[in-house]
């Protein structure tokens, strides 16, 4: 799997780059914190995960993804894309260059104005602009499971 999509990507005429949610102070190449990451995240394009971790941070940053769950016939990616009514979403089995190329297509186009509504349902309505607490404990617990 990992081969066939970084395959893909690396023929995709666009700035590649590649992200992890681990958190540390002492790499210079990694975020130190989660809001760090997020201020990343909310400057891209899209974002192509195969990460619960990227898929929730993308779309609480009003970024579409492109989730590719690694698992066969899906797993929690699948599952917690489902939850958030996020069709761009593929199995493993069906990562073939054309049906990447629409999704890729989807996410540029449909997929920021979805990615947007995404973004406001997960926030609510921020308070004095705070995120709120739910959604900041759910990233912190994301960041942890790494």
């Amino acid at each position: 799997m990992a081969r066939a999509l970084t395959g893909w990507l690396a023929a995709k005429d666009c700035a590649r780059l590649e992200l992890t949610t681990r958190l540390d102070t002492r790499d210079w190449r990694l975020c130190a914190t989660p809001e760090q990451f997020e201020s990343v995240v909310r400057r891209l394009d899209l974002v192509v995960t195969d990460r619960l971790h990227g898929l929730v941070t993308a779309l609480r940053s009003g970024v579409p993804a492109l989730a590719v769950d690694p698992v066969d016939g899906g797993a929690k990616l699948s599952a917690q894309a489902r939850v958030l009514d996020w069709p761009a979403t593929l199995g493993a089995a069906q990562l073939h260059p054309a049906e990447l190329d629409r999704w890729w297509r989807w996410c540029l186009t449909s997929g920021r104005a979805l990615a947007a509504r995404r973004r406001r349902e997960f926030l609510g309505t921020p308070a004095h602009g705070d995120a709120g607490d739910a959604t900041d404990a759910l990233l912190t617990a994301l960041s942890a499971a790494d």
